[in-house]
């Protein structure tokens, strides 16, 4: 019969303690367990372990090389046990990646709420643009990844829908179209633009609006910074397109519905074939929730 685990960690305890009753205290079981334990032991490896004398334990020349032998092996999965503890200690810290747009409006809530209702749950946050975390999933440099880039992605990744997000024409208040409930290209198409750069997804989709309406956008500026963006819409040098979560709720800017709606979806992207850890649920699922407003 091959010798399991408990029994050499009840052997183990017997010959530290030289005491059956002693052992068992340590080992949180019955003496008789103990004893009948070492009886199996011994059958099991035909080898006599111990001398007794009164209550007391002594190893025998067979019991102290079994005894070295055993050490060897408790220890050794004594290791592998702190190692799949370690592990699992990492599978409590998820590695994310959020749209540039995104992160204004959701970081807060994750750095503040999350964090306080999970601290056992550490998240690390990337702005990182669409194609690049999709990248980054794949090769596993992250755990999960909202994106808004619409390309065909990889069969490597899982895509889940999270929410849609509507672009609009931004400007400030005082702009002449600043009233109105809607606009058409035809109605922004020589409005000075200040938009973000070709890394952003909404670059191209008004790009080919444009293009499709028989226009070139009037592009006053490009940046890769949504608060460079909209600082200078601030300052009244020209308007730009945004998704609505983009704008904070004490943006003193104004976005006005594109006629014929200009929607980005938002994913949440994993590695296939990966597996997803309890952590990675929760906040996968906390996302949901907090994400439910933006539609």
């Amino acid at each position: 019969m091959p010798i399991t685990l408990n029994q050499m960690r009840y052997f183990y305890e017997v010959c530290q303690w030289q005491d059956i009753t002693e052992a068992a205290e340590q080992l949180h079981v019955s003496p008789l367990t103990v004893s009948m334990a070492m009886q199996t032991l011994e059958q099991d490896t035909g080898l006599h372990l111990f001398h007794q004398e009164g209550k007391k334990l002594s190893l025998t020349q067979d019991g102290t090389r079994l005894l070295t032998k055993m050490k060897y092996i408790l220890n050794q999965t004594q290791k592998l046990e702190d190692e799949i503890q370690d592990m699992s200690h990492q599978h409590s810290r998820i590695r994310l990646s959020l749209p540039l747009q995104l992160g204004p409006r959701l970081l807060p809530q994750i750095l503040g709420d999350f964090r306080r209702m999970h601290p056992e749950i550490r998240v690390e946050i990337l702005e990182a643009d669409g194609l690049s975390s999709a990248h980054m999933v794949e090769e596993e440099k992250l755990d999960i990844a909202l994106t808004n880039y619409e390309r065909e992605f990889s069969p490597k990744v899982n895509c889940r829908k999270l929410f849609s997000a509507e672009c609009c024409f931004c400007t400030y208040p005082e702009h002449p179209l600043a009233k109105r409930d809607y606009v058409t290209i035809e109605d922004v198409a020589q409005e000075p633009l200040i938009l973000l750069d070709n890394t952003y997804l909404i670059y191209s989709l008004i790009q080919q609006r444009y293009a499709n309406a028989g226009f070139q956008p009037k592009i006053l500026h490009i940046s890769p910074y949504l608060h460079t963006i909209k600082n200078l819409v601030c300052h009244k040098l020209g308007s730009t397109f945004l998704t609505r979560p983009a704008l904070l709720d004490d943006d003193p800017i104004v976005a006005i519905p594109i006629k014929k709606p200009l929607d980005i979806h938002v994913s949440v992207l994993t590695k296939k074939g990966r597996r997803i850890y309890e952590g990675e649920e929760i906040f996968m699922e906390y996302l949901q929730d907090i994400t439910r407003d933006l539609v």
